[in-house]
């Protein structure tokens, strides 16, 4: 079978059209077996694997609008603005979407979208919970965002894909760089949870752990790529790590359940630059290993 979908003026202008591809699948071991599709124009497909048909009770006949229940600022309609370039992630009898924008080089403003991850129910599609990236009011990492920038800064999006441990149902997202890639005057101070590695609890979407990999991105560093999962012999102990490869072509290391590093990190005073307005973390972090 084959499906398709003609999504009008949803994709006219949306972002990662050509670059958004793969699948999910999810069973309930008793012969519902659901394939789930991220679209083009950022709507959650919910087919029977058996049949290539929308699942009627998902949604609305088997299909999610994404454009729901999302965040949005002030001028910046959501058709549009935002879409997806990696497939969901299933975990158990929920799916994961994250999302993703224009690319951010030029952005025509300050003002974006921010990049919320969401869960949502595998067999109704009913929204469980969303992670903010950009934390809101009360919520940790909100002090990192300097002068109320956390009110109209976007981005900060999963556009690489997720990874997932089954062993603790804890997710892992690469996330990238609030808006702009190369200046970020706007938003004072380091913003989380952009540019970062973010261990989430898969089944309520809190915050395990999390750590920077760039403060105050202005480079266009963002994680690039899925954390990587594995279990290494490190001294003869074994330990259940998470890798993060950055754009740098440097790999930070951490026990993906406490996300300890595994060698350490050294916070290590950078150069400021000089540009008018711009603001300038005056540390990074550093791996020691590996080299």
């Amino acid at each position: 079978w084959t499906w398709t979908v003609d999504e009008g003026i949803r994709i006219e202008n949306a972002p990662r059209v050509n670059s958004g591809r793969g699948v999910a699948y999810w069973s309930d071991g008793a012969g519902d077996d659901r394939i789930f599709v991220v679209t083009p124009g950022y709507q959650l497909v919910a087919l029977d694997a058996h049949t290539g048909y929308p699942v009627s009770v998902f949604g609305n006949d088997g299909i999610l609008d994404l454009n729901e229940n999302h965040r949005s600022r002030e001028g910046i309609p959501l058709i549009g603005s935002i879409g997806a370039s990696s497939p969901a992630t299933v975990v158990g009898d929920i799916v994961v979407v994250g999302s993703a924008h224009h690319v951010g080089m030029r952005p025509p403003s300050m003002v974006n979208t921010p990049g919320d991850v969401r869960g949502f129910d595998a067999r109704t599609g009913n929204l469980l919970w969303t992670f903010h990236t950009i934390p809101e009011p009360g919520e940790p990492g909100h002090e990192t965002w300097l002068e109320e920038s956390w009110a109209y800064t976007g981005n900060a999006s999963v556009w690489g894909a997720i990874s997932y441990d089954p062993e603790t149902g804890y997710l892992y997202l690469p996330t990238e760089a609030a808006t702009g890639d190369y200046y970020g005057g706007h938003r004072p101070g380091n913003n989380l949870y952009s540019t970062s590695v973010v261990c989430l609890d898969s089944r309520t979407g809190s915050v395990v752990w999390h750590f920077q990999t760039i403060h105050h991105d202005i480079w266009d560093w963002d994680n690039p790529s899925a954390p990587l999962l594995a279990d290494i012999t490190i001294d003869g102990q074994e330990r259940k790590i998470v890798a993060q490869i950055s754009k740098q072509g440097w790999v930070y290391v951490f026990d993906r359940i406490t996300g300890e590093p595994i060698w350490p990190i050294e916070e290590r005073p950078v150069p400021v630059g000089d540009v008018p307005g711009e603001w300038y973390s005056p540390t990074q972090p550093f791996p020691t290993k590996p080299p």
